[in-house]
C-alpha cells in the first residue's frame, strides 16, 4: 500500500511545533510523562489516538487526534492559553503550516478540525486537536485527495 507524501512524523511535529510557536514563552512541554513536581505553565502532549475507515474502494482514512494539556496555576489562566492556541487555529483557516524533516517551514500546511477545549483537572485544561491522512492501494495518492477534497467542497456549496 503506497502511503501519502508526508510521513505521519512531519505532522505530529508540525502540530507540536506549532502549539510551541503560539504558547507563552517559558513554557515547559512533557511528552512522556509528567513528572510529580511538574513546573507551571506547561504543555504535556498525549500520545495521539489513531482511528481509520474506508473512503473509496482503494483508499482509506486515519484519523489523528492529539490532546495537549495546559497546565497553569489557576484554571482560568490554563484556559486561557489553550484559548489562544485554538483562536490561533481557527484565524488560520484550521491550517496548520507543515514542517520538513528538518524543521524548516514546506509552504504546504494540514487541515485540522475545530479544535475543542475542556477541563479535566484542577489547573489543567484540554485542547484536542485532529487531523485526517489517506492511504490508496493505488500509485496515484494524488487523484484520490483532489477528489476527495473537491467532494467535500461541493457538499459545502449545497448545505
Amino acid at each position: 500500500m503506497k502511503n501519502i507524501d508526508t510521513p505521519l512524523g512531519q505532522h505530529l511535529a508540525s502540530v507540536v511545533r506549532y502549539v510551541q510557536d503560539n504558547s507563552k514563552e517559558g513554557t515547559k512541554w512533557y511528552f512522556d510523562e509528567i513528572p510529580e513536581d511538574f513546573f507551571v505553565p506547561s504543555v504535556y502532549f498525549q500520545i495521539p489516538s489513531i482511528s481509520g475507515s474506508k473512503v473509496t474502494l482503494s483508499s482509506y482514512k486515519t484519523t489523528y487526534v492529539l490532546n495537549c494539556w495546559f497546565m497553569d496555576l489557576k484554571d482560568w489562566d490554563a484556559y486561557s492559553r489553550a484559548e489562544n492556541i485554538r483562536d490561533s487555529i481557527l484565524i488560520d483557516n484550521t491550517v496548520i503550516p507543515l514542517i520538513d524533516m528538518s524543521g524548516e517551514y514546506t509552504g504546504k500546511g494540514i487541515r485540522t478540525g475545530v479544535p475543542e477545549i475542556r477541563k479535566i483537572d484542577e489547573g489543567i485544561v484540554q485542547l484536542t486537536i485532529s487531523f485526517d491522512t489517506y492511504l490508496t492501494t493505488r500509485t496515484k495518492t494524488e487523484k484520490m485527495q483532489k477528489l476527495y477534497i473537491a467532494w467535500n467542497n461541493a457538499k459545502k456549496l449545497v448545505d
